[in-house]
């Protein structure tokens, strides 16, 4: 008697335990760099119009959300889901942007130095976590990729 066909393997989820996994130590890396940047915000720049205690509300309440987008759009973009890694990506690039919104709007007379650091240290962190996610994206279809090519059926 013929063996019925096994269903197709689901699609991969975000509640996934390695993922959700993943995702949590995300989050506390954002978080505690969240907490470096407050900091570094209240011994340099109270004296130029920049609320530390605004700008601590600000970082945590984008912190967040941009660990979680930022993660989930790499899982989209991994289980080639486009739509969904092009909203995650929105909210992910909001987030990013709102602690240094917020520096440049409320600064006042900001010496140029602080543009430089600011401006670089968004660059710099914008680049690494986009070159970071195309290796990630790519080891995993890869790992993917391997699993479904051993796996009979």
């Amino acid at each position: 008697m013929p063996q019925p066909a096994e269903p197709p393997a689901a699609a991969p989820s975000w509640r996934a335990p390695g993922r959700a996994r993943l995702e949590r130590y995300w989050v506390l890396a954002v978080l505690t760099w969240s907490l470096v940047r407050i900091s570094a915000v209240d011994v340099w720049l109270t004296g130029y119009g920049v609320d530390p205690w605004i700008y601590a509300v600000v970082d945590l309440g984008s912190s967040l959300p941009y660990a979680i987008a930022s993660a989930r759009t790499l899982g989209a973009l991994v289980d080639q889901r486009f739509r969904r890694a092009t909203a995650w990506g929105a909210l992910a690039a909001v987030s990013f942007v709102a602690p240094d919104t917020y520096i440049v709007t409320a600064g006042r007379a900001l010496p140029w130095g602080t543009y430089v650091v600011v401006g670089t240290v968004a660059a710099t962190a914008a680049t690494l976590a986009v070159r970071s996610g195309r290796a990630q994206v790519a080891a995993r279809r890869a790992a993917l990729a391997d699993r479904l090519a051993v796996e009979p059926g």
